[in-house]
């Protein structure tokens, strides 16, 4: 496969969507971390418009939203994803996620079968049935059409073996794991101050943050069933929860915080573009996921922040914290309510100790600028190799 006359390789980038997601946003860090001395990078999503998408555009890379609604092939669409393709003539072509892996193959084959074609698969997946109609289908087509896919890149070894089960070529795998900025995420002494400024509690509150988008996978209600027990011997104990959904407009949500009686010690912040500063002034980062995770963004970002975490053994994340967290089983609350409840009666030092082992953790195996020469070198030696 021939360089570019300048010496680059093009790489065609197709994602579903570009919303704020742990897919999303690692497209972008791999996008920040990539040379672009060698390399050229495209995207194209297949909605329509996104935070991410600004931010992609800031960086000056190109792109192309198809607005498919709902995500499913129109005549207009792949008209359009042919005409890009063709008009960037690609060497690589990397799709993310299910629907993007499976548009990734039909640009691959508008490109003549020339370009390497790798696929990026980003959770995990426990039960096929509990995925979306359109999901399902997605990845049943996967295991279809792989034959022509050079790499297929996990982020987690858990989601390589479980996507194997089902039908996805052994061969073909490729685990790389998320990236992170730590020097963007890193731990702030006085953070802690601010927060409680803002949220108006006391100095001795013990902050528990969950950081994460309503969705039932993410295990809402198991945090809040667990939060309630915590509080019974705790009573210090504030929740911070933060992500898309996260706030008073949606009723489920607030119905859930009323019934657990945690009202007056739960703060539904929304959607930030703070997540850093409020990261680092957080006592405990909790993962509460149920399923679907194959290595949760919040958890590298409050690691590298110098917050310890307590998580759900989901995906990576056992393997990811190691012994600088506390690890439960998924969908328990008497047993995540009592790691909180370790992790609260450790102390400020403990837990600052903990902290700092987890951030030594992600600059040694996590750090962004690694995570993006594994890209790079995956595409460079994939390249030559052809």
């Amino acid at each position: 496969m021939a360089k570019t006359h300048d010496g680059t390789l093009r790489v065609l980038h197709v994602i579903t969507g570009l919303n704020v997601g742990g897919a999303e946003r690692m497209l972008q860090k791999v996008l920040v971390g990539m040379n672009s001395d060698r390399f050229q990078n495209h995207v194209v999503t297949l909605l329509r418009g996104g935070k991410i998408a600004s931010e992609i555009r800031a960086l000056g890379i190109p792109v192309y939203e198809l607005g498919l609604l709902p995500l499913w092939p129109s005549p207009t669409g792949l008209y359009r994803l042919i005409r890009i393709t063709r008009r960037i003539a690609p060497q690589v072509i990397q799709g993310w996620m299910y629907h993007g892996n499976c548009a990734a193959w039909l640009a691959w084959r508008a490109a003549g079968g020339k370009a390497f074609l790798s696929w990026n698969i980003r959770q995990s997946l426990y039960d096929l049935n509990k995925e979306k109609t359109g999901t399902r289908l997605a990845i049943r087509l996967g295991t279809r059409i792989q034959r022509n896919v050079r790499r297929i890149i996990y982020n987690s070894n858990v989601s390589r073996l479980q996507h194997e089960a089902v039908g996805y070529r052994a061969d073909l795998a490729e685990v790389i794991p998320n990236g992170f900025d730590t020097e963007g995420f890193r731990p702030d002494p006085r953070a802690g101050l601010r927060l409680r400024s803002f949220l108006g509690v006391s100095p001795e509150a013990v902050l528990i943050g969950l950081i994460a988008r309503y969705h039932p996978m993410k295990g809402h209600a198991t945090f809040l069933a667990a939060a309630a027990r915590l509080v019974d011997c705790h009573p210090q104990a504030r929740f911070v929860l933060v992500g898309t959904g996260i706030d008073e407009g949606n009723a489920s949500l607030m119905q859930e915080v009323i019934a657990a009686g945690l009202r007056e010690r739960t703060y539904l912040l929304g959607e930030r573009s703070d997540v850093a500063a409020l990261i680092a002034g957080l006592d405990i980062v909790c993962s509460s996921a149920s399923w679907g995770e194959g290595f949760p963004n919040v958890v590298g970002e409050a690691m590298s922040c110098g917050v310890p975490c307590v998580v759900t053994d989901v995906g990576d994340c056992a393997a990811i914290v190691g012994e600088t967290g506390w690890v439960v089983s998924p969908g328990d609350p008497e047993a995540l309510a009592a790691a909180l409840k370790a992790a609260v009666e450790a102390g400020c030092e403990a837990r600052r100790a903990r902290g700092q082992q987890a951030r030594a953790r992600v600059i040694e195996c996590y750090a962004l600028p690694q995570i993006a020469r594994r890209y790079e070198q995956l595409y460079a030696q994939l390249s030559a190799d052809r």
